[in-house]
């Protein structure tokens, strides 16, 4: 039922999504408006590995949808640097927008602990996305 539902999406929307989201997060002034929920110390470091894990998830995800709609079966050569090149991708950005934090003088700033979260978050989901995503699509 889930492998149906894939084929109807189209392939890019859901890192387009996440990519938005991310961008929306990271470089509005105020991305949220002020809540006084209590967290614990780090959690915003949790989130920059939870937003840049997501991102490689949806890139993952993306290219499954790609594959089932085109009739393809993934390679597991090929499969391997197509996870290499997502986690780098999704590293490069999060250096990229740690940099423009920096730059923008919008009351924030360049955080090289977030950077490391963010890569952090990439390269766990470069692990264990391949195989979700192939248990979302029912692929053995």
């Amino acid at each position: 039922m889930i492998e149906q539902s894939m084929k109807r999406i189209w392939p890019g929307v859901l890192t387009a999504v996440v990519a938005g989201a991310i961008l929306w997060l990271t470089l509005a002034p105020q991305p949220l408006p002020e809540a006084d929920i209590p967290v614990f110390e780090g959690a915003d470091k949790v989130v920059h590995g939870l937003m840049f894990g997501g991102l490689v998830f949806a890139m993952v995800f993306d290219r499954e949808v790609w594959l089932m709609r085109h009739r393809l079966s993934p390679d597991s050569r090929k499969e391997r640097y197509f996870i290499a090149l997502f986690f780098l991708l999704a590293v490069l950005a999060g250096g990229g927008i740690e940099l423009l934090q920096g730059a923008m003088g919008a009351g924030r700033s360049c955080d090289g602990a977030d950077f490391l979260a963010d890569a952090a978050g990439a390269f766990l989901s470069a692990l264990v996305s391949p195989r979700i995503v192939r248990c979302l699509a029912v692929r053995q």
